[in-house]
């Protein structure tokens, strides 16, 4: 499924709440510093409303120099007086960073800013972090060098199965084995950490406690020490559970739509389409190969007087019956049995000589024959019997597809011309 998935964005629209209830100011701008996002929380904290700072430039807005946020590179925490619109002092905590894609390439610069302490008449207070973190709809983590998980959220907890965030710390030892349901995964995902530092949209199915799994998109950055050195990372994991099943869906529905799209309708065999397109690739493998390939095509004798006789529905009867029999005529897996139009039917037979083709052909005929259909109208025979027209060729620059169809029709209409109930031949020399 292409775009985000609907969970990824009602995640994000939870912690856009988070952000708002907890009277947050969220700002963001592009590189040139114009505002690209203005939230309440800011206006409340600096005094503009959206519509008077969006497109401005940032630094005319907040206690932050055109230097700071132009050349950060990292989260930088900044703390300051501030005064407002009202000419109250109030004291202001700052947080800006980078806005950065996938690539790596710099967008802009996002800031988080707060005031430290809430007004008197205010009875709410600023949530603490932990607080935030313990509430996020997204499962968080900690592993360490050991490959033990020594921090988690109760999201995470949920997502895989245990009772509580204490119990994944307490049982989750081995990182690799128990967080994911595919080894080949694992071995991916800390191949990627250890290599990069990073794991960015990573896929997979992460193990439950139950040794069911849940399928996440999991992040992670490597975290480092007071020497610098990676002492663990920090990963984060969204439950994709519900996209997945949708995609699974849409795929069995594609596959069936494309199995109905070439198979004929009512014998259940192949249809014109699909051996057509089975015959244009066949004929340029055996061009490559420079091998034989025969065609056989074949029609009902007497089918119309079949039809006015017995009536349609019988008809249909005898065109199924007869689909299957020349279907389990073909032995080999690259034989191709197809409904050809009406009461036509084609055979192709890959790396098949002139001889081979006419033993199968002979087969299909007999097969039929002994289906013992009753068709009292026919002129040949009191069961319904076929007409077959044989072709053989080596693909080359001298002939086509096309022209083995036309030899193979020639072949069927001297079957016809020489009383039914027979097969004829042809050879491209």
């Amino acid at each position: 499924m292409n775009g985000m998935d609907f969970k990824l964005i009602d995640r994000i629209l939870a912690l856009g709440n988070l952000i708002g209830h907890a009277r947050l100011a969220y700002i963001e701008a592009n590189n040139d510093l114009n505002v690209s996002s203005w939230n309440k929380g800011a206006t409340g904290l600096f005094g503009h409303t959206e519509d008077e700072a969006m497109g401005r430039r940032l630094n005319e807005l907040i206690p932050l120099s055109e230097t700071d946020l132009s050349n950060c590179s990292q989260t930088i925490r900044f703390s300051c007086s501030h005064k407002t619109y009202a000419n109250n002092q109030i004291e202001c905590e700052l947080f800006y960073a980078p806005i950065m894609n996938t690539k790596g390439e710099r967008l802009g610069v996002a800031v988080l800013a707060r005031e430290v302490t809430d007004p008197p008449q205010s009875d709410f207070t600023v949530p603490h972090p932990k607080d935030v973190f313990d509430f996020a709809p997204i499962g968080f983590f900690h592993v360490n060098n050991q490959g033990e998980i020594i921090l988690s959220n109760p999201e995470y907890a949920w997502m895989t199965g245990y009772e509580s965030a204490e119990g994944v710390v307490e049982q989750v030892s081995d990182f690799p084995a128990q967080a994911f349901f595919d080894k080949e995964k694992a071995d991916e995902f800390m191949f990627a950490i250890h290599e990069a530092g990073e794991v960015i949209r990573f896929r997979c199915r992460l193990r439950r406690k139950d040794n069911s799994f849940v399928w996440a998109l999991c992040y992670a950055k490597t975290t480092p020490d007071e020497s610098g050195r990676a002492d663990g990372f920090n990963g984060f994991a969204i439950d994709i559970s519900e996209t997945v099943r949708v995609e699974q869906e849409l795929k069995r529905v594609n596959e069936k739509l494309k199995l109905l799209s070439v198979i004929d309708g009512l014998t259940q065999i192949p249809n014109r389409r699909k051996f057509d397109e089975y015959l244009s690739s066949e004929w340029k493998r055996h061009f490559r190969d420079k091998d034989k390939i025969s065609l056989i095509l074949s029609d009902i004798d007497y089918f119309k007087l079949y039809n006015d006789n017995y009536g349609h529905q019988e008809g249909d009867s005898c065109l199924i019956k007869v689909a299957r029999s020349i279907d389990d005529s073909t032995n080999r897996s690259s034989d191709l049995a197809a409904r050809y139009g009406g009461e036509e039917f084609a055979v192709i037979l890959p790396y098949t000589d002139e001889d081979g083709a006419m033993a199968v052909a002979e087969e299909i005929r007999t097969n039929v024959k002994n289906l013992e259909i009753p068709h009292e109208k026919s002129k040949v025979n009191e069961h319904v019997t076929l007409s077959l027209g044989v072709a053989t060729a080596i693909p080359g620059k001298h002939n086509s597809v096309e022209g083995l169809l036309a030899l193979a029709d020639e072949a069927l209409y001297d079957a016809k011309e020489k009383g039914r109930n027979q097969s004829c031949q042809r050879i491209d020399k």
